[in-house]
């Protein structure tokens, strides 16, 4: 797990702990649900001086005298109510180390009520889980909690949650993947926002684990939140799993370009090299133009100004070369969309790169329309390139 991941985790689990302490009227209020428990005789003075404390919020009493409940415990109810009684104090100091033996003390007694289930076993699954996946046994344990939460309580968000992150340390990423993503679905459903970081572990379990379904994960994250980094996880994905030409991947660069996802020298170089390679300096000048000016390039740095130097000495030939990849690339789309309307129309076996290209041209000068018929006409091993593209025109929409 990352850094920000188990930034993550620690905070979402601080927040688990909470669970427990609700309010003393929620508390009552649930107590009244459950069946009458009547401690023994031997411990009932225990327990009532127990829950004395736990009521007055002495919590700082309240761990010595749940264990002096627990000594004197001779039925389920009596180690249940002894128990159950520590646990909102537990919670409210942040006592981990005293809180989950009192979770699954209650869970494990026999007597844990519907309601305890709901809520008692997500917290012993968390706590559990971050114990860290070197103690197995509180990893699997964390497993078996985790199911248990999802079945008392199908439709909580954190319980498919923290149960993807079981299945996960597990090596069940194709379980992980979709409790996780019925996680973000709950959470969706009851209006909260979306969470990056989940989308992140989501799409990294997917991508670390080499599953198909990782493309399209990152395809859809990046029509919901189209950031920077959301459409770079989209478009490199594809561009490792299609078998593209050179001269095909620079329409993914392009795509790069648009949603202002280059990160850093790596995805700037391969664009830059091609474009010059086939014949392009105009475009070549405007990306270093743009990425000098957005400080995402050194343009002192020796390999970058000779790239610079070499587009910059070509651009006025390039003007005047009536192409239409040429026109494309220096950003004039009227004339672009033209010239490959013309190759279109011709057919054969350039048509869909024809189509592809023109579908590129109207979606950067806002015809969302005819950009989504030229696109969505793109087959072969193009339409994948298209695919992105209309999502693109989606997300821009």
């Amino acid at each position: 797990m990352t850094t920000k991941s188990r930034a993550l985790m620690a905070a979402f689990l601080m927040s688990a702990v909470a669970v427990p302490s609700a309010g003393l009227a929620q508390q009552k209020a649930a107590e009244a649900q459950q069946p009458k428990l009547t401690p023994s005789k031997e411990a009932a003075p225990a327990i009532i001086a127990l829950q004395k404390a736990a009521v007055e919020k002495r919590n700082a009493d309240v761990p010595a005298l749940g264990a002096a409940a627990l000594a004197v415990a001779k039925t389920p109810a009596d180690r249940y109510l002894a128990y159950r009684l520590q646990i909102p104090a537990l919670a409210a100091a942040g006592n981990s180390a005293a809180l989950l033996p009192a979770v699954e003390g209650v869970l494990d007694s026999g007597m844990a009520t519907q309601e305890d289930l709901a809520s008692l076993s997500i917290v012993s699954a968390k706590l559990n889980y971050n114990k860290g996946a070197a103690d197995t046994a509180a990893s699997a344990k964390a497993a078996t909690r985790a199911q248990q939460a999802v079945q008392a309580n199908p439709n909580d968000g954190e319980a498919h949650y923290i149960l993807g992150l079981t299945q996960n340390r597990q090596k069940q990423p194709v379980q992980a993947v979709a409790s996780l993503q019925k996680a973000q679905a709950l959470w969706a459903a009851a209006g909260k926002p979306f969470d990056q970081a989940v989308a992140d572990q989501i799409f990294s379990i997917a991508y670390n684990n080499k599953l198909p379904v990782a493309r399209e994960i990152a395809l859809t994250q990046a029509k919901k939140v189209p950031s920077g980094k959301n459409w770079r996880n989209a478009i490199k994905i594809s561009e490792q799993s299609m078998s593209l030409s050179a001269a095909d991947k620079l329409d993914l660069f392009r795509l790069q370009r648009a949603t202002s996802s280059f990160e850093g020298e790596g995805d700037y170089f391969p664009y830059v090299d091609a474009l010059l390679t086939r014949g392009l300096p105009g475009e070549a000048k405007a990306v270093l133009d743009e990425a000098f000016a957005a400080g995402k390039l050194d343009r002192n740095k020796s390999t970058w100004s000779e790239l610079y130097k070499s587009a910059a000495s070509r651009d006025a030939a390039d003007k005047s070369t009536p192409n239409a990849d040429v026109y494309l690339g220096r950003g004039d789309y009227a004339k672009a969309a033209a010239a490959y309307r013309a190759q279109v129309a011709k057919g054969g076996a350039g048509a869909d790169l024809a189509n592809l290209r023109l579908g590129i041209a109207l979606a950067r000068s806002g015809d969302t329309a005819g950009a989504t018929a030229a696109l969505n006409a793109v087959q072969g091993p193009r339409a994948g390139i298209a695919q992105l593209w209309l999502a693109y025109l989606q997300r821009a929409a």
